[in-house]
């Protein structure tokens, strides 16, 4: 726990150490963090141990790390990715929103960014093929032939 307390902090969540306690007893939840309706709790915490335990103790936050192609030291427990995601996606574009030239060309420059544009968080399709350009490309030589 000790190795990792910044880990927890980041995510909110206050421990106060009691060195003097009988291991698995020596720490104890001061304050957890909530967000609107979301409160965490100790499940949280459990789960952010379990994740920390899985690897290496350099994972990443599926919103920033798992999609931006650097990676961050951040890890967050399960429901923090899910509540990130569920907001990441009613704040974005949505089908039928007008675009300007320049907000298109914005949004096509982070999604190079990205290791996964192909999909949201949730695993929605953010992009859809329209045409092949490579046919039009094509349709464009022949009547350029003839």
């Amino acid at each position: 726990m000790r190795l990792h307390y910044i880990c927890f902090r980041k995510n909110g969540f206050a421990l106060e150490e009691d060195p003097i306690a009988p291991p698995g007893c020596r720490y104890k939840l001061k304050s957890v963090p909530y967000s609107k309706n979301t409160m965490f709790g100790i499940e949280d915490v459990k789960a952010l141990i379990s994740t920390l335990s899985d690897g290496d103790g350099h994972g990443e936050c599926s919103i920033i790390g798992s999609y931006k192609q650097d990676s961050s030291d951040s890890l967050c427990p399960p429901r923090v990715r899910a509540m990130l995601a569920s907001r990441a996606c009613r704040s974005s574009i949505m089908i039928g929103d007008a675009l300007g030239r320049n907000e298109m060309q914005k949004i096509l420059d982070h999604l190079a960014e990205l290791k996964s544009p192909w999909n949201c968080p949730h695993g929605r399709p953010t992009m859809r093929h329209l045409v092949d350009l490579s046919k039009i490309h094509k349709r464009s030589e022949l009547k350029m032939e003839m």
